[in-house]
């Protein structure tokens, strides 16, 4: 299996300007791909014992069988979920406390442009749940 290139990449770039008055600015920029999406069947049992002419090995000598096979519906590394982008900024300013102390002030500010990428996402498929909150069969 080969997991594509764009998959694997992370870009992340500072930059730190200093100003008058003791007064830096900073910023760092980072971008990295998104988690790889899936979609997992999880096949009962009963819809596997017809075509398959005998139980999941998983049931044993059990008399009822509540064994699922998981099927992969999407190929792996195929899908993807969005990239993550993020800016943050950095506001910092110098200040003299007596005459042999230095004290130095932050402002940070996370996620600037306020990305809204996915993090993670179900991957199992499944049923359902009807108007009464139960599952549908």
């Amino acid at each position: 299996m080969i997991i594509p290139i764009s998959a694997q990449t992370q870009y992340k770039a500072l930059a730190s300007v200093p100003l008058a008055a003791d007064v830096t600015v900073s910023a760092t920029f980072q971008s990295v791909a998104g988690r790889p999406l899936e979609a997992n069947y999880a096949v009962p049992n009963s819809a596997i014992a017809p075509s398959l002419g005998r139980n999941l090995a998983a049931c044993g000598a059990a008399a009822v069988c509540t064994a699922t096979a998981t099927v992969p519906l999407v190929a792996p590394y195929t899908m993807f979920l969005d990239r993550r982008n993020q800016v943050d900024l950095r506001f910092s300013k110098g200040l003299k406390v007596g005459p042999k102390a230095r004290l130095r002030a932050n402002i940070d500010v996370y996620n600037v442009f306020n990305g809204s990428a996915v993090l993670g996402a179900n991957n199992t498929y499944g049923p359902l749940p009807n108007s009464h909150g139960c599952l549908l069969h």
